[in-house]
């Protein structure tokens, strides 16, 4: 098992490095070639050579995905779009999976209870190739903030979402104001835990000029805060976002040298491009391609589906702002519909309803299909539709 594990690892390394090669020669993101060379993987190999799990996404992956973003947003980036940021990542999450859920009852035969499961799943976006792609076009700075830190919040939010609504779904929860203060004390409690914990460990770095420590302290920081969250049933990905961003604005400000930050962001940035690269092979490679094939008609339209739930949260959130003076170019709304891709979270979502059977197995083989088309279509065009957007020097005066 061990020399397996480790022939397993060796591969993801050199497949990684090669892709990364050839992809500076193509117009096509880095996890996007990732996904398809997994794709590719898990059709000459064929199906369960590996076994994609909701605890290897959750609580390997996930955490130092999320750490090395979150340590990286900046609070005077985020001061100007902190409305816009924060009404995407809770209402929009909210209005576009009541819009998924609703048309996935009307068109594709989900009950109720389970298109709205369907719909929470598909809720979170990843913005990982969406940020690369907009930071190689020289895109706004605010832009790309607006993206990233939605999408960090959104994860969070959605998670709750879909806690809350496969309980319902299952019989467990009907209580409206129940479910209204379990919403507000997973997510109160994940954000509150992750300031407390980002703060502590800030204060120990204060006190400590050493390099291979203080890198230590935020790995602990990141799995650690994700851990100590789910043991407290509060959100683990709440928790390790608002501890990251403290760690990033107040830590690493106040507690590490130059030198220090200097070697944490290189750590983070090389972990973040291993957890990336395995994250979205390993989505590729575990693609139930028998499950796809029988679902074809059913994948496009719940793509469609969910492409239209993700606009009406847009335009209608960003909307609603407006009057109160935060405006946003309808250029830049229309690359935040696009730019709204589908990922880790959303696979690890759908993997925790296997075994449930019944109508859950057909929700899972359909989204995992959109998540796979998410990827390809939306991945490899957001180059070419920001671009067409914001043209070069015009993105300033979208």
């Amino acid at each position: 098992m061990l020399e397996a594990n480790t022939e397993a690892f060796v591969a993801l390394l050199l497949i990684s490095a090669t892709v990364a090669v050839i992809i500076k020669r193509v117009p096509v993101p880095y996890v996007v070639a990732l996904a398809v060379v997994g794709c590719v993987g898990g059709v000459v190999f064929g199906e369960g050579r590996i076994i994609l799990t909701p605890s290897l996404i959750l609580f390997i992956l996930l955490p130092g995905l999320l750490f090395e973003a979150a340590f990286n947003l900046q609070w005077p980036r985020l001061r100007s779009g902190a409305i816009q940021i924060l009404a995407l990542a809770t209402i929009g999450v909210l209005v576009t999976t009541a819009v998924a859920g609703l048309l996935g009852h009307l068109l594709l035969g989900l009950s109720l209870g389970g298109a709205v499961v369907f719909g929470a799943v598909l809720a979170p976006t990843d913005p990982v190739a969406v940020v690369a792609v907009f930071r190689r076009l020289g895109l706004p700075s605010r832009l790309v903030t607006i993206v990233e830190a939605e999408s960090l919040v959104n994860d969070g939010t959605a998670v709750v979402l879909f806690s809350i609504a496969l309980s319902a779904a299952t019989g467990a929860t009907t209580n409206p104001l129940s479910v209204l203060l379990e919403s507000l004390r997973l997510a109160g409690g994940g954000v509150a835990l992750g300031l407390a914990i980002g703060l502590a460990l800030s204060w120990v770095t204060v006190h400590i000029d050493d390099r291979q420590i203080e890198i230590t302290i935020t790995a602990v920081c990141a799995y650690g805060t994700y851990l100590v969250a789910e043991r407290a049933q509060v959100s683990g990905i709440l928790a390790v976002v608002a501890a990251a961003a403290t760690m990033g604005n107040y830590g690493r400000t106040h507690g590490m040298s130059p030198r220090t930050a200097a070697a944490v962001d290189i750590f983070w940035d090389y972990l973040a491009f291993l957890l990336n690269s395995a994250t979205f092979l390993l989505i590729g490679f575990a693609v139930p391609w028998q499950d796809l094939t029988s679902n074809l008609g059913a994948i496009a339209a719940a793509f469609a589906i969910l492409m239209l739930g993700r606009a009406v949260g847009v335009y209608a959130v960003l909307g609603a702002l407006r009057p109160f003076g935060q405006h946003l170019f309808m250029r830049w709304q229309h690359l935040l519909v696009w730019s709204g891709l589908r990922g880790a979270v959303a696979i690890a979502l759908l993997l925790s309803l296997a075994d449930r059977g019944g109508e859950f197995d057909t929700i899972r083989s359909i989204a995992y299909g959109v998540v796979l088309l998410s990827i390809l279509i939306q991945g490899s065009t957001v180059g070419t539709v920001s671009h067409w957007l914001l043209p070069t020097g015009q993105a300033s005066r979208a």
